[in-house]
């Protein structure tokens, strides 16, 4: 809907301004109709019952030390190569090139890292991450073991606005996700599998952020279950990812994030995040967060958790800190490192923000 200022109206710079919050006002409630179909669309996609049990995957660490020291609350900012780690909608908010690396080792045995790339084209931004983690020489009798853990995802994500004349405030993407883990050495076992997420990403408003993630939304009816060298097969757990990002107009620097993680199964407690985020000029940013953490002995158990974190850019590489502590176990603190690329843009797409 909108006025035709030149031709109705003399002053033409009153009714552009008109014109222009029509168009904000239309944005805003067409990003609240695509959340409402894509809320409608998760609960009528659940993933089938487990067969032998589900498992995780290693996407639960978070995706880079960003979201980590901002107590894993990102869904509704993600904007970098690792946006498929966390929701796959962020993809769509790059303009240029972008690269992301992460690892760390966690209680001196596991080691994990993260690796992402995602490019803009015209027809959307495509990327590809890659998560590997283990623990080497397992006790085991008589010759020790290796447990490995890797996980491949494939991502396309757009901002509506690209296939339609509403949405330039709507980012929706997708994951698909290659899965291979087991045991070399003494034990020698293995298992395969895929899954999918779905996720979308809704500037509200130039203050506030919406995302909306579903984690491993691929049923088993249509293959997405782990099957194992011995034949029987699991699923890989569920989870509902929402959050909220808000800019307090009054601190343009300060960014605030909440999300609240909820299984699709029953039997494990939702999960929130609080984050925080200062970002002082070009070259620093400070941040800190809450982070709800299950409590590995129970696995039923939920505790409050703080974390800490810095980065540092330059000419589009940025290197990110994070510490995360554990009240209800000190040690399983541990520290992450990770470095970004962010190209230059190459072009603007359709829907772009600018």
């Amino acid at each position: 809907m909108k006025i035709n200022s030149k031709k109705q109206a003399p002053n033409y710079k009153q009714y552009q301004k008109i014109n222009d919050q029509i168009e904000c006002l239309d944005n805003w409630l067409f990003g609240i109709v695509i959340c409402l179909l894509f809320v409608i669309c998760y609960l009528g996609f659940t993933v089938d019952a487990a067969i032998i049990g589900s498992t995780d995957d290693a996407m639960t660490i978070g995706g880079g030390a960003r979201p980590i020291g901002m107590g894993r609350a990102h869904t509704a900012i993600v904007e970098d190569a690792d946006a498929p780690f966390i929701n796959p909608a962020g993809l769509a908010s790059l303009k240029g090139p972008s690269a992301m690396m992460m690892y760390t080792n966690l209680l001196g045995t596991v080691y994990y890292s993260e690796y992402c790339g995602a490019v803009p084209l015209s027809n959307g931004t495509v990327g590809v991450g890659y998560i590997t983690t283990g623990v080497n020489n397992i006790p085991t009798t008589p010759v020790p073991s290796d447990y490995y853990d890797s996980l491949v995802t494939l991502t396309y994500a757009a901002p509506v606005a690209l296939f339609a004349d509403y949405g330039n405030n709507v980012f929706v993407g997708g994951n698909f996700k290659l899965f291979n883990r087991g045991y070399t050495g003494g034990i020698t076992s293995f298992e395969t599998g895929m899954s999918a997420d779905l996720g979308i990403k809704v500037a509200l408003s130039p203050n506030l952020n919406f995302g909306l993630c579903r984690q491993n939304i691929l049923p088993v009816s249509m293959g997405g279950v782990l099957r194992l060298s011995g034949g029987a097969e699991e699923t890989v757990a569920g989870i509902y990812k929402v959050g909220f990002a808000i800019k307090p107009v009054p601190w343009p620097k300060l960014l605030i994030a909440l999300d609240e993680d909820i299984p699709a199964q029953t039997g494990r407690p939702p999960l929130s995040h609080i984050g925080f985020e200062w970002k002082e000029n070009q070259y620093l940013t400070i941040r800190a967060g809450a982070d709800q953490s299950l409590d590995p002995a129970t696995a039923t158990l939920a505790s409050w958790n703080p974390s800490y974190g810095v980065s540092l850019g330059f000419k589009g590489l940025r290197i990110d800190y994070a510490y995360h502590a554990y009240y209800n176990d000190p040690s399983l603190a541990n520290t992450y490192v990770s470095l970004s690329y962010i190209g230059e843009p190459w072009f603007a797409m359709k829907g772009r923000v600018q």
